[in-house]
Order: C-alpha cells, then structure tokens, then sequence
C-alpha cells in the first residue's frame, strides 16, 4: 500500500473508524470489501495493523497522513 504523508485532510465522503471501537477489524473489513473510503484514527496504535494494512493492499488503497495529525489516515481505494 503506498502512503503520502499530505499538508491537509483530504475532501471526499469517508466512513469513520477509530481503533477504540469495538468492532473496528469487522467494520473494516466490509468497507474495504466494499473499496470505500476510510478515514481511521489509529490512536493510540504506533501503525495501521499488518493484517488491516495487507487487507487494503490487496484492494490497491491507498494512505493519505496529514502532516498535523499522524494518528488519522485516510485511506483511499483504487479508482479502477
């Protein structure tokens, strides 16, 4: 998965997920299988976990960090 760290948030409709949620990894999953956009606060984990991250992989996202804040990604699929 490539990642750019960006000077602001990108525009566009994202679904929320934070990390703290309970059922974040199921969550996940059904949107990445559905290739949405998603913008995932991953406080208070150092990364994106390896099994998420392959995930988005495989489905050709990609990882937008804004500068300012480190613990947000927006996580973009593919537009083919």
């Amino acid at each position: 998965m490539n990642a750019f760290l960006v000077k602001a948030a990108p525009q566009g409709n994202f679904t929320e997920v934070s990390i703290l949620m309970n059922d974040w990894k199921s969550q996940f999953q059904t949107l990445v299988s559905q290739k949405r956009p998603i913008k995932c606060d991953i406080y208070p984990l150092p990364n994106v976990p390896d099994e998420i991250r392959h995930a988005l992989d495989e489905e050709g996202y990609s990882d937008l960090i804004p500068a300012n804040d480190r613990w947000q990604h927006f996580l973009i699929p593919d537009s083919n």
